[in-house]
C-alpha cells in the first residue's frame, strides 16, 4: 500500500515538472512570437556580424601565433580592437540619438568589413594595431546600438527574451564559425599548400559575412528619435541625478571585464599550446562551449523569473569557478574540454541580462547613453588585460595567469550581488520579480 502512494507521488512530483517545463516552453514560443519586424531583421543581421566577429575571434590569434607573434604582440593587437570601442562607444551614441538608425548600421557593416580585409592582409605589427583599432570603432556602431534599439521595438512582455535572443544569436554565429572555419582552415591550407594562406582565405570568407549583413540592415524601419529621446546628457545636473547609477553599472562591467580580458581571448591558443591541439579540432571546441551558452541563454529568462536579474548574474558566475580551477591545473584534455564547455555556458548567462537590467533601469532618453556606458565600461577593462594577459601568458603561463581572473571573477560576482541586490522585488502575486527603477534615481 505505502509502495502505491510511494508511486502516485512520485507520478505527481514528475507531472508537475514536465507541466513547468512544458510552461516554460510555451511562455517562450509566445515571447518570440512577440518579436517586431524590427528586431527579427536586427537579429539576421547579428546572426551575420556574428559570424564575421567569431571566426576573427576564433582564428585571428592561431593566424597571429602561425605568422610568428608572441603572446605579448598577439595581446596588443587584440587589445587594440577594444581600444577603438572603447573612444568610439560615447561619441557613436551621441551621433546615434541625432540621427536614423539605418545608416549607423550600414556604415558599421561596411568599415568593419574594410578593417578586417586590412587586418588579414597585413603582416606588420604597427598597420595590424592601427587596423584593430579601426574595426573596433567600426564594430561600435552595431554594439552601441543594440540595446536601444531593442528597447525601442519591444515590450516588457517579450524583452528579456528578446536580449537573451538577441545574445544566443550571436552564440549560433559562433557555432555556424567555430564548426565550420576550422575545417576550411586546413581545405584551404592542402589546396595552396600553405597553412597561412589557409587561415587567410578562410578569415576573407567570414568578412563577406559581415557584407552579408547589409541586406536586413537596410529593410530596417524607423524615423528619427523622438524630441525627447534626441539628446544625451552629460551635464553636471545629468550626472549629479544619475552618476551613482552611472558609477555603479559601469564598475560591475567594469571589474568582469578585467578578469574576462586577461585569459579569454587566448583559450584558443591555450589548446594550441598545453594540448597541441589543430585548428579544426580547437573551433570543434569553440562550438561545443557556444553550444552549451546558447542552452543557458535560452534558459536564463526563465531562471531570472524564478530568481530575479541579480540572483540569476551571481549564481551562475560563482557555479561556473570550479570549472576555471580545472583549466589551470589540469592537463587531461577530456576533464579539461568538459570545464571549458560547462564554464562558458553558467558564465555567459549573465552577459545579456547585465545588458537588460541596464536599460531597465535607465529611462528611456538616456538608453543610448547606458548601453554606450555598459560596452566602454567593458572594452576598456578587456582594453587593458588583454594586453596584461598576453604579456603575462609569455613570461608565467597560463595557470597564473588563470588564477588571478578566477580571484577577479569571485570579486565581481560579490560586488555586483551587494551593488543591485536591493533593486528587485518579488511580486506577491505573480511570483515574478520586478525592477523598482526608483531606487536608482
Amino acid at each position: 500500500m505505502n509502495h502505491s502512494i510511494e508511486q502516485l507521488a512520485s507520478k505527481q512530483v514528475n507531472a508537475t515538472w514536465q507541466g513547468r517545463i512544458k510552461s516554460g516552453f510555451a511562455d517562450y514560443l509566445a515571447s518570440i512570437r512577440l518579436f517586431s519586424r524590427n528586431a527579427h531583421l536586427y537579429l539576421i543581421g547579428s546572426f551575420l556580424m556574428g559570424v564575421n566577429f567569431h571566426v576573427f575571434q576564433l582564428l585571428l590569434n592561431l593566424y597571429l601565433k602561425e605568422l610568428g607573434f608572441a603572446e605579448g604582440n598577439i595581446g596588443l593587437i587584440v587589445s587594440a580592437r577594444a581600444v577603438g570601442m572603447t573612444i568610439a562607444a560615447i561619441p557613436i551614441a551621441y551621433v546615434m540619438s541625432k540621427i536614423k538608425l539605418k545608416p549607423i548600421l550600414i556604415a558599421g557593416s561596411i568599415l568593419l568589413s574594410i578593417f578586417s580585409f586590412f587586418i588579414t592582409s597585413f603582416e606588420m605589427l604597427g598597420f595590424l594595431i592601427g587596423f584593430s583599432i579601426l574595426s573596433g570603432i567600426s564594430f561600435s556602431f552595431f554594439r552601441v546600438a543594440s540595446g536601444p534599439f531593442y528597447m525601442n521595438n519591444s515590450t516588457a512582455a517579450e524583452r528579456t527574451h528578446l536580449f537573451s535572443f538577441s545574445f544566443g544569436m550571436m552564440l549560433l554565429a559562433g557555432m555556424v564559425g567555430a564548426l565550420f572555419s576550422g575545417k576550411i582552415v586546413l581545405i584551404m591550407a592542402g589546396f595552396t599548400g600553405d597553412l597561412i594562406l589557409g587561415y587567410r582565405y578562410t578569415l576573407y570568407l567570414g568578412i563577406v559575412s559581415s557584407l552579408l549583413a547589409l541586406i536586413p540592415f537596410t529593410m530596417v524601419r524607423g524615423g528619427k528619435p523622438a524630441v525627447h529621446e534626441n539628446r544625451i546628457l552629460l551635464n553636471k545636473v545629468q550626472l549629479k541625478k544619475r552618476g551613482k547609477f552611472y558609477l555603479k553599472i559601469t564598475s560591475a562591467n567594469f571589474v568582469l571585464g578585467l578578469g574576462a580580458g586577461l585569459v579569454i581571448p587566448f583559450l584558443n591558443l591555450f589548446f594550441r599550446d598545453r594540448f597541441s591541439q589543430p585548428p579544426d579540432k580547437i573551433t570543434f571546441f569553440y562550438f561545443l562551449s557556444h553550444l552549451a551558452m546558447l542552452i543557458g541563454i535560452i534558459g536564463a529568462p526563465v531562471l531570472a523569473k524564478k530568481i530575479g536579474l541579480v540572483r540569476t548574474v551571481v549564481i551562475t558566475q560563482l557555479a561556473s569557478i570550479p570549472f576555471m580551477f580545472i583549466l589551470s591545473f589540469s592537463h587531461s584534455l577530456p576533464l579539461v574540454l568538459t570545464a571549458f564547455i560547462l564554464r562558458a555556458g553558467l558564465m555567459n548567462i549573465g552577459v545579456p541580462i547585465i545588458t537588460n537590467l541596464g536599460m531597465e533601469l535607465s529611462h528611456k532618453s538616456e538608453q543610448g547613453l547606458v548601453n554606450a556606458l555598459l560596452m566602454t565600461a567593458w572594452t576598456l577593462s578587456w582594453m587593458v588585460s588583454a594586453a596584461l594577459g598576453g604579456s603575462l601568458i609569455e613570461h608565467f603561463g597560463y595557470t597564473f595567469t588563470i588564477n588571478i581572473t578566477i580571484s577577479i571573477y569571485v570579486f565581481s560576482s560579490i560586488m555586483f550581488y551587494f551593488l543591485f541586490k536591493d533593486i528587485e522585488i518579488k511580486e506577491a502575486n505573480t511570483k515574478r520579480w520586478s525592477v523598482i527603477c526608483e531606487d536608482l534615481d
